[in-house]
């Protein structure tokens, strides 16, 4: 039985308000009668800080898990397969079918939930949230990791992120990278409906003909590390996403776990944000395992949580142009 395109357009529109690395949101959704296919879009790609587009493929996760956690709330339960394409990539369908629709408390925080990159209130989230956090339902695979500011791992995270900056400033094409996705004015957020905006980074009360110069500025190691000093000091827990393959598959499957996780914390009042350094430098990834004693297991994605006053939202493309009706 065919759905009404229009709920089927709206299901899949919830995709497009995932998390994605420099906010490139690098999805195509095509809908073909009660099918998603949720593609990457390479044109998005970051090939600098994400060479082996791992958090390209953790951010179509993310937007799979709003389709299916949207797709539920209208009464669908929802097939997850993932397929290879003949042009040589990863993609997912999400098969849907009336009736037997699981709904979950957490499709009413896709709206809702941001990345926050500010610095965060000095306060410790209670252990009792941190288990409920601890049980989200994880692909198989997919661990999370969740070290308090005071144990030891805690530290170590906290040094190879500083170590990380180092390395990724110290490349004139990483910043050449950045720079080309943040937007400096008004105009530009409106054009482009991507990319980190002013105010996301914090950069909303600099005159606009000085901000490109001010975060150009900032952009340099000492700099770097003294503000993320701050943001780590700042925070409650470091939370670090594993998988076992280290594959395309996985990194969907990790997308789907940590999209449920951030959605939790939205929902109880726990401030999120990404500092994935550690990650992205694939030297210093080897020797996370070796430090953290996770043998077997990849560092793919690092989260600090904590509490925080909400920051201004991301902007985000028009559906008509992320979305195929087939």
């Amino acid at each position: 039985m065919k759905n009404s395109v229009s709920d089927l357009f709206l299901m899949a529109s919830y995709g497009i308000k995932a998390p994605s690395g420099h906010n490139t949101q690098p999805w195509k959704i095509r809908i073909d009668n009660n099918t998603f296919e949720v593609h990457p879009d390479f044109s998005f790609s970051l090939p600098v800080a994400d060479q082996n587009n791992r958090e390209l493929y953790v951010s179509v996760g993310c937007a799979i898990e709003n389709i299916c956690l949207a797709a539920n709330e209208k009464g669908f339960g929802e097939q997850v397969i993932i397929r290879k394409h003949p042009d040589d990539y990863t993609f997912a369908c999400i098969e849907i079918k009336k009736g037997t629709a699981n709904p979950s408390s957490l499709f009413s925080q896709i709206a809702k939930r941001q990345t926050n990159r500010s610095v965060y209130f000095d306060r410790v989230i209670p252990q009792k949230d941190i288990i409920r956090l601890s049980n989200i339902k994880l692909e198989n695979g997919i661990k999370s990791h969740i070290y308090r500011y005071d144990e030891k791992e805690f530290g170590i995270l906290s040094d190879f992120i500083l170590q990380a900056n180092e390395v990724q400033l110290s490349n004139p094409l990483y910043k050449e990278e950045l720079l080309n996705w943040i937007c400096f004015t008004k105009k530009q957020v409106n054009n482009h409906k991507c990319g980190l905006s002013y105010k996301t980074i914090g950069a909303s009360g600099i005159p606009s003909f000085l901000r490109k110069a001010v975060i150009k500025s900032q952009l340099k190691v000492s700099k770097q590390n003294k503000a993320d000093k701050k943001r780590i000091s700042s925070s409650s827990h470091l939370v670090l996403f594993t998988c076992e393959n280290n594959t395309a598959e996985e990194w969907i499957k990790l997308g789907r776990s940590l999209e449920r996780f951030l959605l939790k914390a939205c929902k109880i009042k726990i401030a999120c944000g990404f500092l994935n350094q550690p990650c992205e430098v694939e030297a210093l990834a080897e020797t996370v395992k070796d430090k953290l004693e996770i043998e077997g297991m990849y560092p793919v994605i690092l989260v600090r949580m904590g509490y925080a006053r909400s920051m201004a939202f991301s902007p985000r493309k028009q559906a008509e142009s992320i979305i195929d009706i087939i």
